[in-house]
């Protein structure tokens, strides 16, 4: 029987393996991680805002951004992360859920406090840009655990941005225009 971490290296993303075939690698590898200390960090993020885009746009559209954002995301590094040989996390799933989200929130802000509710996720947009841009640069602020040559999938997030624009933006356009009619 295989061991933990023979299991991790089968879902891992391996760039040469998807490559050669091995196709389930543009899911799997979103669901194994270098640490349990990552995997939680992970874990408790995508949670979070999973929940909170849950009670916007639902489980079933929650659920359908999350099948095809996992290999988007792992597309998108084999065409713009040619240096990735291999990527194991869900952050760049936790980022899809965490901009669903913020689109959730900023199309369910009423009352008074809309202006406030707005310019705090405009803000958090703001630090979700520069968290990306700093990582691209080859700052992070640690905390996952990750082993010393291992260094954060920045590009993983950015397509998760992507992705979560492109599920959320329609439903959100819709619903402006809705209330306009």
């Amino acid at each position: 029987m295989p061991d933990v971490a023979d299991m991790a290296a089968l879902l891992e993303f391996d760039r040469h393996a998807i490559l050669a075939g091995q196709l389930w690698r543009l899911w799997t590898g979103h669901l194994v991680h270098y640490s349990v200390q990552h995997a939680l960090i992970d874990l408790a993020t995508a949670l979070v805002a999973g929940l909170i885009a849950t009670q916007s746009f639902g489980a079933r559209r929650v659920l359908c951004a999350l099948a095809p954002g996992a290999p988007f995301i792992s597309i998108g590094l084999l065409l713009i992360a040619p240096d990735c040989a291999y990527y194991r996390g869900a952050s760049g799933l936790a980022v899809l859920l965490a901009v669903m989200a913020g689109a959730g929130l900023w199309q369910q802000a009423r009352g008074n406090h809309v202006a406030m509710v707005r310019a705090a996720l405009a803000l958090l947009a703001v630090a979700l840009a520069a968290k990306i841009a700093a990582e691209a640069r080859g700052f992070s602020l640690g905390g996952s655990d990750l082993p010393p040559d291992v260094m954060v999938g920045w590009q993983a997030h950015l397509l998760g941005t992507m992705a979560g624009v492109a599920v959320a933006l329609p439903r959100v356009r819709d619903r402006c225009v809705r209330r306009m009619m």
